[in-house]
């Protein structure tokens, strides 16, 4: 696929986008919007906001299993499905409780996009700023206590342990992914570590900066704490709605009224 048909996103486009969910979050919290979580439209856009959430999930499937042949669409798909999701789950959750179980998987969902949409727009920008500029000045220039030799035992080390991971990957460009976690779970925490480690020795992560270094990291442990949480609220709501009314109705269909 040439430069010209591969997908992106502007700036532009995803500020729009961050935008409406500020827009949809403003109309949320305001008190005069009528209706209620358990109303029978707020489910509907509670059903449909989870199902437009599932193409993250299939996106970092996608790309930390292989199989995915096109991930700039898979990116772009990711961003717009997240986005749409995350508006109907704010009709959903209008006049709703945010200081609660609930209300803190709605906190998370909205770091997710707000912080994505700066990691986009800003940090990955400054990130490839950083490469295009000379290696010295960038700041992966050669550390002064850069141990040439430790650092040539490091990579035949890793050399040796991508031989049995990925005998015809290049140790230069590879990263475990979702397939060798599974089969090789062992050999990839070893591979991981490893890269972790010449990181360090090159300075990387300081020459990246520590906004640039962690971010990705951040971005993926709340989507991880905000899918689990999506997940146990989806359940409660389903099967223990006696427990998640209290001494309220139970006015949302439901499966089981376990809890009351």
């Amino acid at each position: 696929m040439t430069n010209q048909t591969r997908p992106d996103l502007s700036n532009q486009t995803i500020l729009l986008l961050t935008g409406l969910v500020v827009i949809a979050l403003i109309i949320a919290l305001s008190p005069f919007l009528p209706g209620q979580p358990g109303s029978p439209i707020a489910q509907w856009a509670a059903a449909t906001g989870v199902v437009a959430l599932l193409a993250p999930i299939l996106f970092s499937l996608l790309k930390r299993s292989g199989l995915s042949v096109n991930p700039p669409f898979w990116f772009v798909t990711h961003v717009i499905s997240a986005c749409i999701g995350v508006l109907f789950i704010l009709f959903h959750a209008a006049n709703g409780n945010w200081l609660s179980p609930p209300g803190a998987v709605m906190i998370l969902m909205l770091f997710l996009i707000f912080q994505g949409a700066l990691l986009r727009t800003s940090v990955s920008a400054q990130f490839s700023h950083l490469f295009a500029r000379n290696s010295i000045a960038s700041g992966f220039g050669k550390p002064e206590s850069l141990d040439r030799n430790k650092l040539q035992v490091l990579i035949e080390y890793k050399q040796s342990t991508l031989a049995r991971l990925e005998p015809c990957a290049s140790e230069a460009l590879f990263s475990p992914n979702l397939r060798h976690w599974i089969t090789h779970p062992l050999l990839s925490l070893r591979y991981q570590r490893l890269i972790s480690m010449e990181a360090e020795m090159i300075g990387a992560r300081q020459g990246a900066g520590l906004i640039m270094a962690w971010s990705r990291r951040l971005h993926m442990l709340a989507a991880t704490l905000f899918f689990l949480g999506l997940l146990a609220h989806v359940i409660v709501v389903l099967f223990f709605a006696g427990y998640a009314a209290g001494d309220g109705e139970i006015d949302w269909w439901y499966i089981t009224a376990w809890g009351r």
